[in-house]
């Protein structure tokens, strides 16, 4: 296999999934001279079928899902979550088995199909040789040079520090209403009177206009708020910007991706803990008959953002605000390039002796 491997990253309709199959591809493509490609995937009802009962192909894609994929076939494919499986496992059987697969997340499917699972602690996959579970998962880096300028001088009259405040909203078992979103504006000015400075909120497509208004209406000025749009132009959004001009945190806790882009900038990070429906599920894959029927993708773990959460707070990565203000430890994480590492060297040339 040559030392320049193509690298296609299949992407879908969820950004944050997107974000992290780009993020990985673009960072092996650094590491080997590679080159990454995005592969946008459409899919048709076909995508609801479990796994294990599609066969590798193109069924689960639309026609025009199934029209951006033709040889030259790639070395790597790197898919998110379970829908791209099939996809991924018919692309290998096209490059006649040369491609590797990588799976971020919890692919829902037997863990054997895939050369190396990465995962993080929430979804509490078994241990095996070709798993690995990753401090954070891969993140899309900030903004160009010419958009933080814009950025800069929009925010120029708030006073320092800034508290870039990334919600999330309901995905369940995560609840998240007009009353949540009251306590977030409360935790938010509970933080700034502690660091002082200005807010510059930056709402995603989940976080609900009533929620949005309803935290919007908690926040004291100074501040800027940003109301996410659908159709709304890419620019508009400060997301990106927050992650370099910031200069602390606070992030809503159900979701992994906008955690981990706080956490990757090396700036205090506070999690506002989302509460979860009574009724969720809880239980891991580590041992007995559990872990076999997740090895086999028959049946997996629920998402556990609490568990992934803890998790960080314990390795000092973060606080939680309703904790007591503390200075956290220097924390580093190594996972990420330990996983990158090990798919590179997938594609250095063997020394013959």
């Amino acid at each position: 296999m040559g030392s320049y491997p193509v690298i296609w990253a299949l992407t879908g309709a969820r950004k944050g999934d997107n974000a992290q199959a780009l993020a990985l591809a673009r960072a092996v493509a650094r590491e080997t001279g590679g080159q990454a490609v995005e592969k946008r995937l459409y899919y048709n009802a076909l995508r609801a079928l479990p796994n294990i009962l599609l066969k590798p192909g193109l069924a689960v894609l639309t026609a025009q899902g199934r029209a951006t994929l033709g040889p030259p076939w790639p070395d790597l494919v790197i898919g998110v979550g379970r829908r791209g499986v099939p996809v991924a496992r018919w692309i290998k059987a096209q490059s006649h088995d040369r491609a590797r697969l990588v799976a971020l997340g919890r692919p829902r499917a037997p863990l054997a199909w895939f050369d190396l699972v990465l995962t993080s602690a929430q979804y509490g996959l078994p241990e095996a040789p070709n798993v690995m579970t990753l401090q954070l998962p891969p993140a899309s880096p900030p903004a160009a040079p010419d958009d933080l300028a814009r950025w800069r001088e929009k925010f120029s009259a708030l006073p320092r520090p800034w508290t870039a405040v990334l919600v999330g909203g309901a995905r369940w078992p995560v609840l998240f209403d007009a009353q949540i979103a009251r306590r977030l504006g409360e935790a938010v000015e509970h933080e700034r009177a502690l660091t002082g400075g200005s807010w510059i909120v930056s709402t995603s497509p989940r976080t609900g206009q009533r929620q949005a208004r309803a935290l919007h209406e908690v926040l004291r000025k100074p501040g800027y708020f940003y109301y996410w749009r659908e159709n709304m132009k890419p620019a508009d959004n400060p997301h990106r910007a927050l992650l370099a001009l910031a200069d602390r945190f606070v992030v809503t806790s159900e979701s992994a991706s906008m955690i981990a882009e706080a956490l990757r900038t090396g700036k205090p990070v506070s999690l506002f803990p989302m509460p979860q429906s009574r009724f969720a599920p809880h239980w891991r894959a580590r041992r007995g008959l559990m872990r076999v029927l997740a090895s086999a993708g028959i049946l997996t773990p629920p998402r556990d953002m609490r568990a992934f959460c803890r998790h960080l707070a314990q390795q000092g990565a973060l606080r939680f605000t309703t904790d007591p203000p503390r200075e956290l430890p220097s924390w580093r994480e190594e996972t990420l390039s330990e996983a990158i590492a090990r798919i590179a060297a997938w594609f250095r040339p063997r020394e013959h002796g």
